[in-house]
């Protein structure tokens, strides 16, 4: 079975660390096991189940409790928020022995996900890798979507060059890993405008805790589907695309694909990958300008 965190003494560091963030939510949550044939998937819920649905997936390397620790209150308020852990993130996910590559299907567990909770059709949005899961799902399963709101993320025109991309933000300082290093990395992704981590030095913490801690090979058997223009061409009307002007994991040729795509977009400024914990009210006014009109 594949190992999500380096060691048992990381993982429980880590889940520790992730309890200490659900307290920072300033909201009553509920947690869930969703079983599936590639193991179990924890969901935290969040909101009055007569609201909207609202599916939130959350980056390659975080995990659901330090994605929403800043919006889940505002969220809950007017949607019933299912926040999933990627399995193979470093959350409360667990992954069993047919997780692997070539195995694994991807819309198919998150389809899993929907049926759990008994809705045929849901909103959905992400950041980052979760961004691109939320856009690729809309692809593939339009009829389970109302609309998607993707932040810093969602088009990927070559995995490979993102994987670079995202790796050259480290260097040099992920040659000397140390704990001084890896939260120049962190804030690496966030404006230097920014003080959120100043702010919140919890969820930095928690960032540099899980650069130590995840085994990034478990994330792996997520297969990344290429942009293909015209199957976003064909659901344009569900999706809505909010980034930073910053383009540090986001690409300029992907910005300049949602632009000539014509696909719905604001570019916030002075703003980078982090964009719901730099900017939460903008983001939640836009979520729920276009989530709800």
């Amino acid at each position: 079975m594949m190992k999500v965190f380096k060691s048992e003494q990381a993982r429980s560091k880590v889940l520790a660390s992730y309890d200490a963030l659900i307290a920072m939510w300033g909201v009553e949550t509920a947690s869930h096991q969703v079983p599936s044939r590639w193991g179990i998937t924890h969901c935290l819920t969040a909101g009055d189940k007569a609201n909207p649905p609202l599916v939130l997936l959350h980056g390659v390397g975080d995990n659901s409790a330090v994605m929403w620790a800043l919006n889940m209150k505002e969220l809950s308020q007017r949607f019933f928020c299912i926040a999933v852990d990627t399995i193979g993130g470093p959350g409360k996910s667990v992954p069993n022995e047919q997780y692997v590559k070539g195995a694994f299907r991807q819309t198919e567990w998150l389809s899993g996900i929907l049926d759990h909770f008994g809705y045929e059709r849901v909103f959905m949005s992400g950041v980052s890798n979760g961004a691109y899961m939320a856009y690729h799902y809309t692809t593939v399963h339009p009829e389970r979507i109302r609309r998607t709101m993707c932040l810093e993320g969602g088009i990927v025109t070559s995995p490979v060059k993102a994987m670079i991309s995202t790796l050259l933000l480290m260097f040099p300082e992920i040659l000397a890993p140390t704990e001084r290093n890896m939260h120049r990395i962190v804030r690496r992704l966030i404006a230097p405008q920014s003080d959120v981590f100043d702010r919140h030095p919890l969820l930095a913490d928690h960032l540099v805790l899980l650069m130590k801690s995840h085994n990034q090979g478990a994330m792996f058997p997520h297969k990344v589907k290429t942009y293909d223009e015209a199957q976003g061409a064909a659901v344009k009307d569900k999706l809505f695309f909010l980034l930073g002007d910053q383009f540090r994991v986001v690409t300029k040729h992907a910005a300049d694909l949602i632009r000539r795509g014509q696909y719905a977009h604001r570019i916030m400024e002075l703003t980078g990958h982090g964009i719901n914990h730099e900017r939460p009210e903008a983001v939640h006014e836009e979520m729920f300008r276009f989530l709800t009109e």
